[in-house]
């Protein structure tokens, strides 16, 4: 039996813990948000770091490929230095992918109008038919399996780009295949890279979607940023498995909003 006393002070005390909750509830929330502006700020800067470094060196290297290009067709030119001269113009055509990566991390993406209607399995298969020769050369079956007419509230450049960083990462990872495919879930597309490769280690799962994170000695870091970018944009998600099957294997699904057609 409780006294009265005791009784009164429990009373009390479960008239007090409604409103406890409810202030845990904002004080949480509100550190939500704080977190999600400050990193929304730190991508800004970063946008803007890479937009001005893009910018500031795309155009020289420009006119520098474009020189020894002219000059290497010269037939005076000795062979030897011909030779150095293509180890030059690879060396610039590499630095300008890396920058056109940063172009793309920065630029904005725009939201899909009626005007760009397109379906998903054509991108695919455009960006598999670009994909497929690199593929080959290191011995990779890339393959494509879409449904017909899927559609997205998203825009043709922004899948395009979810799509070409995905597989050119599955190319790179993979052993042996890669599978692209895209199937209907809901209201939403299911937009899913598999590859057959060593998959990824439980430590680096969360750092490979951070940007300018990479574990290749030639990568920026920034293709997987880019994907979480665009699919975050477009009101989708991206979700990583790794390991798929025997302990090997990586699949990124990404899913977007499904939008009808006419």
């Amino acid at each position: 039996m409780l006294s009265g006393e005791i009784r009164a002070a429990l009373e009390l005390l479960c008239e007090q813990l409604p409103a406890a909750f409810d202030l845990c509830r904002t004080i949480e929330e509100k550190l939500q948000l704080e977190r999600e502006l400050a990193e929304r700020e730190r991508m800004a800067v970063l946008g803007q770091m890479a937009a001005s470094i893009s910018h500031n060196l795309k155009n020289p290297l420009g006119s520098i490929k474009t020189i020894l290009q002219v000059q290497i067709e010269n037939p005076e030119m000795p062979e030897s230095l011909k030779a150095e001269t293509r180890m030059v113009l690879d060396e610039i055509s590499r630095l300008s992918n890396k920058l056109g990566q940063l172009l793309q991390f920065s630029r904005p993406t725009l939201l899909s109008g009626r005007a760009d209607e397109f379906s998903v399995g054509e991108v695919i298969s455009e960006v598999c038919d670009v994909m497929r020769p690199e593929a080959e050369r290191k011995g990779i079956q890339l393959s494509a399996a879409t449904e017909n007419g899927l559609m997205v509230k998203a825009s043709r450049e922004a899948v395009g780009d979810i799509v070409s960083n995905l597989v050119v990462n599955a190319i790179d990872a993979a052993a042996g295949s890669v599978t692209v495919s895209a199937v209907r879930v809901g209201a939403e597309v299911s937009l899913t890279v598999l590859d057959d490769g060593k998959g990824i280690p439980a430590e680096l799962r969360a750092k490979v979607l951070q940007p300018f994170f990479t574990t290749k000695t030639q990568g920026t870091g920034l293709g997987l940023a880019i994907v979480v970018r665009r699919a975050s944009d477009a009101g989708g998600t991206l979700e990583l498995e790794s390991p798929v099957a025997d302990g090997r294997g990586t699949r990124f699904a990404v899913r977007l909003p499904l939008r009808e057609g006419k």
